[in-house]
């Protein structure tokens, strides 16, 4: 999308919250504030931000233990850590969690706006597929006339696969492997594949208020999206 893409900004410190947001927005179309990491992740479930930027030291749900929930569904999306710690302990956590950087308080400016170029430019280098009845894929989210769908773990998974090759068939076997990727695929995991496009061609049809044929099937080829 060529648009500014939207951030989810969670500091419980006030002053400090304000201060940077300042900066943020030349950078963003849209930033939800937050000031505890509740607050934080009911605004990630509404309004689905392209980018993270979270204190580690927040009320009622710390930035490490809201990263590791948004993480089961959302392997992809950049996330950027603010802290005022440094302790081995903590820096370690925070690698098994793939952040994409990883500031430490006082944030210096320079650095900060180099981080987020750095990830806005990665985001919009995702390729854009344009599908069928105004969906548009960007490489992270599904979007119908501009507006995000949300979508779980699995679904996204195999969108990625799927829309790398818009219009061409995957096989059943590259999207089991991709998507149960810490499995040990066997039989049950072809009705899993089935089941997982039928809730999201279902998804897509009530959500359009129509039957978009999305992901096409072929029994000897695999399956397809839909241009």
């Amino acid at each position: 999308m060529n648009k500014k893409p939207t951030l989810l900004y969670a500091e419980d410190d006030r002053e400090s919250q304000e201060n940077y947001a300042f900066i943020l927005q030349e950078y963003f179309s849209e930033i939800y504030l937050a000031s505890n990491g509740k607050e934080a992740f009911d605004l990630f479930n509404e309004h689905q931000p392209d980018m993270l930027l979270l204190d580690i030291s927040m009320p009622l749900i710390n930035g490490l233990d809201l990263v590791s929930i948004i993480r089961k569904e959302h392997p992809t999306i950049p996330i950027v850590m603010l802290t005022a710690h440094s302790d081995r302990e903590r820096l370690l956590k925070a690698v098994s969690l793939k952040l994409d950087g990883y500031l430490l308080k006082p944030v210096d400016i320079t650095q900060l706006k180099e981080t987020l170029q750095s990830l806005i430019k990665q985001i919009r280098n995702e390729e854009v597929v344009c599908l069928i009845n105004d969906l548009v894929w960007d490489g992270h989210n599904l979007y119908y006339q501009d507006k995000v769908i949300k979508l779980t773990k699995k679904e996204r998974l195999l969108l990625q696969l799927l829309c790398k090759y818009p219009g061409q068939y995957v096989s059943h076997d590259e999207l089991i492997i991709h998507i149960w990727n810490d499995e040990m695929p066997d039989f049950g995991h072809n009705k899993k594949l089935v089941q997982l496009i039928y809730r999201l061609n279902k998804k897509l049809a009530e959500t359009l208020s129509c039957n978009p044929h999305f992901i096409e099937n072929s029994y000897t080829h695999g399956y397809r999206v839909a241009t």
